[in-house]
């Protein structure tokens, strides 16, 4: 009797602690963040540095370029993500389910070609060698620059070079011009970089945006939802004291606070609201920009043309309960 007591009173506890271990995976875990250097999306780690975020509830990860950010949400290592709009449709290309949650900024100089000082012109770059992130926006201001000029892929060398090498390969010269993103276009300018083209000169504005896979945004939607909350009061806090946040985030990404604060005045930061009025209408402001994209990258061969109704991808819901609740 005492054995069969002992028994099942073992088979009770190891099917306890197997519920135990499986209900904290996936649904208890930490909400897992991730984004590339960018001016916009620090407003995400400084709502971390505020203490604005239980920890136990959110995971930030800072990656080393968009590419590892692309790469880390279509292997699900990450539920919501910092991306740019064109970088969202290469995700939903490889058939990743996603929802836009949130507009968060347009760069307006912030991703740019920068060449070696005796380099004057764009044509002067024929023959030469572009390193710029190929998954990225970065593709994006190459194909300007081949349409400003009779530059093509024969007639300059390009390399895969992601954001956080650009530096040591600038330094390295042994490569003529890289297309670079804020802050790291402030460090090569620093070094003696001259900026050819920038973002500004796009037919549209390069636009980053807030995403989630669409199972976490059902499943964690109050969470997401504070998350956001917090991140436009971390923004808040950053207008109303500049010099300490920018003391934080220069701590963080262990650049000089003057860099920090150039790398701001070239993104436009999208308030909640305006970013709501974005997303939603038929079409949306999204919805339209992002046919735009679809149309030129599958024309340039960037990927195969996206069929599904674009409007699916956007979800007003979070950003709504982040404004309003």
């Amino acid at each position: 009797m005492n054995f069969c007591l002992n028994k099942c009173l073992k088979t009770f506890i190891y099917f306890c602690l197997l519920f135990t271990l499986l209900g904290c995976s996936p649904y208890e875990r930490t909400l897992r963040i991730g984004a590339a250097p960018w001016p916009s999306f620090e407003f995400a780690f400084l709502a971390n540095e505020l203490n604005y975020l239980d920890k136990n509830e959110y995971s930030l990860f800072e990656l080393t370029s968009s590419t590892s950010v692309i790469q880390a949400f279509q292997s699900d290592r990450l539920d919501v993500a910092f991306l740019s709009l064109d970088e969202v449709l290469t995700l939903v290309a490889l058939g990743v389910d996603l929802k836009i949650i949130s507009v968060i900024d347009n760069s307006y100089g912030g991703d740019a070609l920068l060449v070696k000082p005796e380099i004057k012109t764009l044509n002067d770059l024929k023959y030469r060698s572009i390193g710029y992130e190929n998954r990225a926006s970065g593709a994006l201001l190459l194909n300007e620059i081949f349409s400003l000029t009779e530059l093509n892929n024969s007639s300059v060398q390009l390399q895969e070079v992601k954001q956080n090498e650009a530096k040591s390969v600038y330094l390295k010269d042994d490569i003529d011009a890289l297309i670079v993103r804020e802050p790291v276009k402030q460090e090569l300018l620093a070094l003696g970089a001259r900026e050819l083209i920038s973002s500004k000169k796009l037919s549209f504005p390069s636009t980053n945006v807030m995403i989630a896979r669409t199972k976490i945004a059902k499943e964690k939607e109050l969470e997401i939802a504070y998350f956001l909350k917090q991140f436009y009061r971390s923004n808040k806090f950053y207008n109303e004291n500049p010099s300490k946040s920018l003391s934080l985030i220069s701590e963080r990404l262990q650049l000089y606070p003057h860099f920090i604060e150039q790398a701001f005045t070239n993104t436009q930061f999208i308030p909640s609201k305006q970013a709501l009025m974005r997303l939603s209408g038929s079409p949306s402001n999204i919805e339209l920009q992002m046919n735009q994209l679809n149309s030129l990258m599958s024309e340039k061969n960037m990927f195969n043309p996206i069929k599904i109704d674009l409007s699916s991808l956007i979800s007003t819901q979070i950003l709504e309960l982040a404004i309003y609740e």
